[in-house]
């Protein structure tokens, strides 16, 4: 339905060109695009090859990719690749980036848990929190989980005396970003982008049932360029993640090299850049 749906909108709006950002939404005009013969272009910021990408890339044009080439692209379509950086939001790509974690008296840490929060999170996060106040280290949480979770959290943390911040949604997600020094997340690829051009150093725990296990790859780049620190789910428990916190908070220089990796890898030119691809074709 959505493919004959799209003939009428492509027939009617005239595009001289289509954008496809995958996902299956897209696939339906970027499909028909073809048959109209209107020229495609796919955009890709996974380290694993989506599958709505992967049907479209014999049509398309060019691809561009967020970050480096997926694992899985195939050989023979790599000269469609252009390198463009990672489409954000506008204000995230301007972020000033000012952080300075000696001369703060607490250490702040986000817990960000994908668009429906991660249960895993709040069964874990809270008791390690726990933990490091009773080890005196000076800490506050703002922490992302699911509704049905928030209350017993809240209840938690104010019974203990810890400065924090719950919450299932936030519109100002860059205002927690910009207060915290580390944050423990899901490693999709925009939270992951968002987070390096930040320069928010960040425990990544991917989401292990994530389509073609995406989460993971992506988690695997950001470590290899010294972003993050990649914990597993089956690791991730209260011992583990209170070591590994513990860690950083006690080398703030390992948080230092991390954003200096960050800076490294962030861009601010994205959009010029796709601005100049897609000319060529018009």
């Amino acid at each position: 339905f959505s493919i004959v749906k799209s003939f009428f909108i492509l027939i009617k709006e005239k595009p001289d060109i289509v954008f496809g950002l995958g996902g299956y939404v897209s696939f339906p005009i970027s499909f028909v695009s073809k048959i109209l013969n209107i020229p495609l272009i796919i955009y890709e910021n996974n380290l694993i090859l989506g599958r709505t990408n992967k049907y479209l890339l014999p049509i398309a044009k060019k691809i561009l990719l967020g970050t480096t080439t997926p694992v899985n692209f195939p050989e023979k379509y790599k000269k469609k690749i252009r390198h463009v950086g990672n489409i954000l939001k506008e204000e995230i790509m301007n972020y000033n980036v000012v952080k300075d974690t000696n001369k703060k008296e607490n250490f702040s840490i986000l817990v960000l848990g994908g668009s429906q929060g991660a249960k895993i999170f709040g069964e874990v996060v809270p008791s390690v929190i726990k933990m490091l106040k009773d080890n005196e280290y000076k800490v506050e949480i703002f922490q992302q989980c699911i509704e049905e979770q928030k209350k017993s959290i809240i209840e938690f943390y104010n019974k203990n005396n810890i400065k924090n911040n719950v919450f299932s949604f936030a519109n100002n997600i860059l205002d927690l970003i910009s207060l915290s020094d580390l944050a423990i997340s899901r490693c999709g690829a925009s939270t992951a982008a968002e987070l390096t051009q930040t320069c928010t150093p960040f425990i990544a725990v991917p989401y292990p049932f994530s389509v073609d296990n995406h989460q993971y790859f992506n988690a695997k780049h950001y470590e290899a360029k010294g972003c993050c620190w990649l914990m597993n789910q089956n690791n991730f428990d209260s011992t583990n993640l209170f070591k590994l916190v513990q860690k950083i908070i006690k080398n703030r220089n390992i948080l230092e090299n991390a954003r200096e990796n960050m800076k490294k890898n962030g861009s601010k030119d994205v959009y010029n850049k796709i601005k100049k691809e897609v000319e060529e074709i018009l």
